[in-house]
């Protein structure tokens, strides 16, 4: 009985200590990320989302703010897998759904600051980041 109790206790202690080892990699993975979500390694977004913010083609009053709602987009949709990781059920179906939501809330928050012609090729900029962020993360 107390050896059956001790070999429970020392697999929980193991599965404690895999799923801590785990989270420690998954937030190195995270910090080492930039903005577009690329650790370094050659991204094939990246050149098409720079492509896409030059025909933006911003004034020099839009830009501030631009940067401002960019940087906020970037980090709602690096989070979603996180945020669906943590309540479970189908991720890629969810990370989908997710990053719509992103999508258009990010152009909503945009259309103070963006033309229309502007805020289109906006949506396509965040369409493209969005594929560029389910590509990294395995999920295409």
């Amino acid at each position: 009985m107390t050896s059956n109790r001790f070999f429970t206790n020392s697999l929980w202690r193991l599965a404690m200590a895999l799923c801590f080892s785990f989270s420690l990699v998954g937030t190195t993975y995270a910090a080492q990320t930039d903005a577009f979500g690329t650790t370094g390694a050659e991204d094939p977004y990246k050149a098409r989302l720079m492509d896409q913010l030059k025909k933006l083609d911003l004034k020099p009053d839009q830009v501030e703010e631009f940067q401002q709602l960019v940087n906020e987009y970037f980090e709602r949709r690096n989070g979603a897998q996180r945020r669906i990781g943590r309540q479970g059920g189908a991720i890629d179906v969810r990370v989908r759904r997710d990053l719509r939501r992103v999508e258009n809330q990010a152009v909503e928050a945009m259309a103070s600051v963006l033309t229309a012609e502007q805020l289109e090729k906006y949506r396509r900029f965040v369409q493209i980041g969005n594929k560029q962020y389910m590509a990294n993360a395995g999920l295409l």
